[in-house]
């Protein structure tokens, strides 16, 4: 109910800032108001979700993911039940963060012995524990290559690093970039750039059709729409777009991994 209500939210903040309210009533059947839902959903949230997809962390075992060996190569096959139909479109990274046995194979090959958890470690032997921690890293970053993901569309991807070594770990967490199927998973710190590119797409929808009865002339009345602000308006989603595309290679994104340097 909560999804409906955001939905119709949104449908009705459209419809007054294109002044749609007196046409509303009198729109043909195959453009009426409940029909708009379904050009956010084909249209605005697919484009939208090209530039700031849903991630959401993945652990890598038997119970998500086939793994078969091709030309010497180990893949893992994300299975069609883990997706729950979302359209998946990438894989970000490794989560690093995942400090738990989740990450098992990461940690055991990125420091060679695990990793430092403060609130299980004895206290006294904390400044101890750090020290140590520290030298594994330093000594690990001397041989360890790194591990990057090669993502093959649409569902596979393998682990490789220098030289082409690949990776067979049985244990890691990845983060999935898949595409929004509501607006619940939208930020609302993005839906002002989202209900900007979805009140352009609703103008274009209801321009392109509406335009075949301008000017018809009935048995009852002169057809005579004043489409040209739809127009206008349909005409901004590609400058929309476009301001999409400058600002998401940024900081605002946070599917885009950002190292500050001082």
């Amino acid at each position: 109910m909560a999804l409906a209500n955001d939905m119709t939210r949104l449908l009705n903040k459209i419809e007054n800032r294109l002044g749609l309210k007196p046409l509303v009533p009198h729109l043909p059947e195959e453009v009426k108001k409940d029909k708009w839902a379904d050009v956010i959903t084909d249209d605005t949230i697919v484009t939208f979700s090209r530039y700031y997809p849903h991630k959401f962390p993945m652990i890598v075992n038997d119970e998500t993911c086939d793994k078969l060996t091709e030309n010497g190569v180990v893949y893992y096959y994300i299975k069609d039940e883990i997706l729950l139909g979302s359209k998946l479109l990438g894989i970000m990274d490794i989560d690093w963060t995942d400090h738990t046995m989740n990450n098992a194979s990461v940690g055991a090959t990125s420091l060679g012995g695990g990793y430092y958890y403060p609130s299980f470690a004895c206290p006294s032997a904390t400044f101890e524990s750090l020290l140590g921690l520290q030298m594994m890293a330093d000594i690990s970053s001397l041989y360890n290559r790194g591990i990057a993901i090669d993502f093959q569309y649409p569902n596979r991807f393998c682990l490789k690093g220098l030289g082409n070594t690949n990776y067979d770990l049985d244990s890691f967490t990845v983060i999935l970039l898949v595409q929004h199927n509501n607006l619940s998973t939208i930020s609302p710190t993005k839906m002002e750039i989202f209900e900007s590119l979805a009140q352009a797409d609703i103008a274009k929808f209801l321009y392109m059709n509406l335009r075949y009865y301008d000017g018809l002339e009935t048995a009852y009345v002169n057809i005579d729409l004043k489409l040209s602000e739809l127009q206008d308006e349909a005409n901004r989603r590609e400058n929309i777009i476009e301001e999409i595309q400058n600002s998401y290679v940024s900081t605002s994104n946070d599917n885009i991994p950002y190292i500050w340097t001082v």
